[in-house]
């Protein structure tokens, strides 16, 4: 192995972006002798190589143009149907509750002779979840008819001796690592999603090698996907470091004037979640109603944080939003915080603006969600959180989509984990959203104990850490170091 390896770093999300160039992970990288060569969507190149290059740092085409064509032009409906089988698929040892919610929304959207397709695809689906065998099988039937040549001059160029990405071949990044997984090249995860390991299903390449959070995410890829435990590395979330540090918090009076909040008012935010399974209009109508009532024993403000998918070109997240906007419009203590417009046409994914959302959290009384990963990193800032499943009356059915009622949500893993160790508060009526509000204006440290055994559980590393050990990790791994 060389002395200075170069690694690829595919980065297709914003929040995979933030991963490498918002954290101080990338100069540590530099710092072990690493070249790093970062592979993001072509038409972001130039700009983050203005924003982010430096010497030692390589930026190339992602080639999602080359990809999305094939794609889409070589036996479409065929990849389509592997690609719901695999991310349908996981072992029983696990919970299956997000990879059978993809089963089960993709047969209630489909149409005609699709839906009977689909349905005719369960004794398959069901199958390779209790055999091991099978699975292997399967994934090996996809990458054999499914690894085209659009990453051979790049790797002949440049020869990495490591590919690390954000996904295990679940995006676009699936033929990329087959076809080095056919080099012989190692593979290698980077965690950045926390139901990541445990809602996307099989691995679309044969990926060695995983950087996760936790030991709940170990033992999610080796029971569920299969993943061999000797290279799943617990190296934490590097991101969450500058959480840590302090390095994005606003002051409280800079951040209130910000947003135009009022200083002698307490401060309740909203961040909208799970829109791919219910609206989130009718849990902004709840609170906006008990600010303005004052239902509260101290005077109250909202703060809604819209999600990413709030802006993604689908008629009834953009109906929701639109509603959420007509709410506030109405209401002189209830503001508005849209995640930032991402360069190049990119999905919106809370990548370029950490200092909005860690002072948020920061300066919140309260943090309102359904489960989001949010409550990982409100429990980060010590801020407390309430979990609203107040049912909405039709989800999506009037708009013809998959919906699930709230009620059920507790039951997902990541929600399960939250609520074993009490680390929230989970509300079903407005009455109970009410209360549960109220008894963490009164006692802002009512569970913080159970906050903190929550994120040690979560996230390992809490002082710091995470961000040195993922790099050295990913040093060892490409230096041929790590057994």
């Amino acid at each position: 192995m060389t002395a200075n390896p170069t690694v690829f770093f595919v980065l297709d999300t914003g929040l995979a972006q933030a991963y490498l160039f918002e954290t101080d992970l990338l100069d540590r990288i530099l710092e072990k002798g690493v070249r790093p060569v970062v592979l993001v969507q072509k038409a972001l190149v130039p700009l983050l190589q203005a924003k982010y290059g430096r010497e030692g740092v390589v930026f190339e085409s992602l080639r999602d143009d080359r990809a999305r064509a094939y794609q889409r032009g070589y036996w479409a409906g065929v990849q389509e149907l592997f690609e719901h089988v695999r991310r349908a698929t996981a072992s029983p040892r696990i919970p299956l509750t997000y990879v059978d919610s993809h089963r089960r929304r993709k047969e209630t959207e489909a149409t005609g002779r699709r839906r009977w397709v689909l349905w005719g695809l369960r004794p398959a689906i069901y199958a390779l979840r209790r055999v091991r065998p099978l699975r292997m099988a399967f994934r090996r039937l996809q990458a054999a008819l499914f690894t085209p040549d659009l990453y051979g001059d790049l790797l002949d160029r440049y020869q990495p001796a490591l590919i690390v990405s954000n996904t295990a071949g679940w995006r676009l990044d699936q033929y990329l690592l087959r076809q080095a997984g056919r080099r012989g090249i190692p593979l290698m995860l980077a965690v950045v999603g926390w139901d990541n390991p445990s809602s996307q299903g099989l691995p679309g390449a044969f990926v060695r090698y995983a950087n996760v959070w936790s030991e709940v995410h170990r033992r999610e890829l080796t029971a569920g996907v299969d993943w061999l435990p000797e290279g799943v590395h617990v190296g934490g979330m590097p991101l969450y470091d500058s959480y840590l540090d302090g390095r994005w918090h606003m002051t409280r009076e800079a951040y209130f004037a910000l947003h135009g909040l009022d200083p002698q008012r307490r401060l309740i935010s909203f961040a909208a979640t799970a829109l791919s399974v219910t609206p989130n209009a009718h849990l902004v109508r709840v609170l906006t109603d008990l600010v303005e009532q004052d239902a509260f024993s101290q005077p109250a403000q909202l703060l809604i944080r819209l999600h990413p998918n709030h802006f993604k070109d689908f008629p009834h997240y953009r109906e929701d939003a639109q509603e959420i906007y007509a709410i506030a419009a109405r209401s002189p203590h209830v503001h508005i915080v849209e995640p930032r417009e991402m360069p190049g046409g990119l999905e919106r994914y809370s990548g370029e603006d950490y200092p909005e959302k860690a002072s948020m959290l920061k300066h919140s009384d309260v943090l309102v969600t359904i489960y989001s990963t949010m409550v990982v990193e409100a429990a980060l800032h010590d801020t407390p959180f309430v979990s609203a499943c107040l049912e909405s009356p039709r989800g999506w059915a009037d708009k013809g989509k998959f919906w699930v009622p709230l009620r059920e949500i507790p039951t997902w893993p990541t929600a399960a984990r939250v609520n074993a160790l009490g680390a929230g508060r989970t509300v079903f009526t407005p009455g109970e959203l009410r209360d549960a509000i109220e008894t963490y204006l009164t006692d802002p440290q009512r569970d913080a104990e159970n906050r903190r055994r929550f994120i040690a559980q979560e996230l390992t590393w809490l002082n710091g850490e995470a961000t040195e050990k993922t790099a050295e990790f990913i040093r060892q791994v490409a230096m041929g170091e790590w057994q």
